[in-house]
């Protein structure tokens, strides 16, 4: 289930560069269907400056899952597994929101 993004003005968000760091990983994740070495430097990124832009972990996590979704390889991964997929990733950036 696709989720709606949240394109409230003056929003923080994560920098262009995270963002891009992250659908890297998540892209190189997908495609070997685990993890990669780029993941969690990635997933670290993304958490410390969602903490110092006092982004909560909810909305982290909403930006996590708008990147996820809007990945090509999405449409070509049967749902059982996107969501296995996708509850690990989770499960890793909660884990380095918490550890910075």
């Amino acid at each position: 289930m696709m989720m709606a993004h949240d394109s409230t003005p003056g929003r923080p968000t994560p920098s262009a560069e995270a963002l891009s760091a992250l659908r890297s990983a998540l892209e190189e994740y997908l495609t070997i269907s685990g993890e990669t070495p780029s993941l969690q430097p990635a997933l670290r990124r993304i958490a410390l400056e969602a903490r110092q832009q006092k982004i909560h972990a909810e909305q982290l996590l909403i930006v996590l899952k708008d990147v996820w979704f809007e990945l090509p390889q999405i449409a070509r991964t049967p749902n059982e597994k996107q969501n296995e997929l996708l509850q690990r990733v989770v499960t890793f950036c909660i884990r380095e929101y918490y550890s910075v």
